[in-house]
């Protein structure tokens, strides 16, 4: 026999026993009348009040007790079943498969039988959940407010770049307009000429110096090679030798030689013959003899601050119009070339004209690119040279021999391109092949 059967069984023994005892013997009763049937209720009642047994009631407290206890656990047992049945997917397959279930639990059956669609209209956002969202990536549900917030957001910061755009480009523009007017109105300028020490204008790059436009093109650089080509152009009789400074590497030596092909191609020297010799290797020279050949030419004198004095002396006058007739180009450093014209000021007026190109920005570096490729015969557009100034970062400031190759192996490369696409003469230079 179930626990809670036992308690009633004993509430029962326990109330008979309690009201049998204080209970009269039945007897017949004449009739009353109201007012003394009401009277006579009241006594009986009062008559009946069973006397307080104190072992009586801690029998009575203990069975209450234990009804409490018993159905605390039924309460507790039917809260996790309950607890169960919501854990477990309801559909009408596993609904038909349980019929025992619902003989046990038709209640709780019937309220979950009355809601299907509520249930499955629960499980369908967690079928959804892995369809991709046009919302915050952070966020597993963004109210339309925040999705709005979100959304502007996003505009604001496009919009921003392409304001940043628009601001770059207009720049380039106005730089460029700037470059067109310098251009334009270089011819008023006025500079000194380092010949007759009056002022002159400044003039442009003459046509047949096809090698040294791309020079006229940067800032800190153009006006010395603008000066220097224009006096040699007003005063041919004079000496045609120059000074380049600029740091050891760093495309000294390919100016001296675009010098030396403006020289040939103006008609100022007689012959494209150029020659190259370190400072080391001159001073080991014995005699000139080797360079007897050279005449109506150029010699480019690397690292000339490293020339011993009286070795310069020497070449100075085998260049002699009345010996070899060849243009002395020095190039080196500017400390060593400063430190070896102090020492040696007797040599100073063999050097008229004064090239410094240490000083070539990225700006420069750009311009300078976009005047050689004009020179090589290529094209490129702005995507080319946008690349170009990523590909700066990995050299020396200013480095024109080394930027000069780096453009010579994307011409190579773009010609080797277009001639497997079957392309002629279109020497067109595309990102891909910087």
């Amino acid at each position: 026999m179930k626990p809670f059967r036992n308690a009633y069984e004993a509430i029962k023994r326990l109330l008979a026993s309690i009201f049998k005892k204080g209970e009269p013997e039945p007897e017949v009763k004449p009739e009353v009348k109201p007012e003394e049937k009401k009277a006579e209720t009241q006594e009986t009642s009062a008559v009946k009040e069973p006397v307080k047994d104190p072992g009586r009631e801690a029998a009575v407290e203990a069975v209450k007790q234990a009804v409490n206890k018993e159905q605390g656990s039924k309460a507790a047992q039917a809260a996790r079943e309950q607890s169960n049945q919501s854990t477990k997917p309801q559909n009408k397959n596993q609904n038909k498969n349980k019929g025992q279930n619902k003989v046990q639990n038709k209640p709780e059956q019937a309220k979950a039988e009355n809601k299907p669609e509520t249930k499955q209209a629960e499980a369908k956002p967690a079928q959804k959940s892995n369809k991709p969202k046009v919302k915050a990536p952070d966020a597993d549900y963004v109210s339309k407010s925040d999705q709005a917030a979100y959304d502007e957001e996003v505009k604001r910061r496009l919009e921003r770049a392409a304001k940043r755009e628009r601001e770059e480009k207009r720049a380039e523009q106005r730089a460029a307009r700037r470059e067109m007017e310098a251009q334009n109105s270089v011819g008023g300028k006025k500079v000194v000429d380092p010949v007759t020490g009056e002022e002159v204008p400044l003039g442009t790059i003459p046509p047949e110096a096809v090698y040294l436009k791309k020079y006229s093109r940067i800032p800190t650089t153009s006006d010395a090679v603008l000066t220097a080509i224009n006096s040699i152009v007003r005063h041919p009789d004079m000496s045609k030798n120059i000074v380049i400074l600029g740091r050891n590497g760093f495309g000294t030596v390919k100016v001296g030689e675009d010098f030396a092909r403006s020289f040939f191609a103006m008609g100022l020297v007689s012959s494209d013959k150029i020659a190259k010799v370190k400072a080391k290797q001159l001073n080991k020279m014995p005699n000139l003899d080797k360079l007897n050949g050279l005449k109506g030419g150029c010699l480019i004198i690397e690292n000339a601050g490293l020339v011993q004095p009286q070795k310069l002396v020497e070449v100075i006058k085998n260049s002699d119009a009345t010996v070899n007739d060849y243009v002395v180009i020095l190039t080196g450093e500017i400390d060593s070339l400063a430190a070896f014209f102090e020492d040696n000021p007797e040599i100073v007026d063999q050097f008229i004209y004064l090239i410094d190109i240490h000083k070539i920005a990225e700006r420069g570096m750009i311009a300078l690119a976009k005047g050689y490729v004009k020179e090589k015969g290529f094209t490129a557009d702005k995507a080319v040279y946008e690349k170009l100034k990523g590909s700066l970062a990995s050299m020396e400031a200013g480095n024109i021999d080394r930027f000069v190759e780096f453009l010579d192996n994307a011409m190579k490369r773009c010609e080797n391109r277009e001639k497997m696409d079957g392309i002629t003469g279109k020497n067109e230079i595309l990102p891909q092949d910087i």
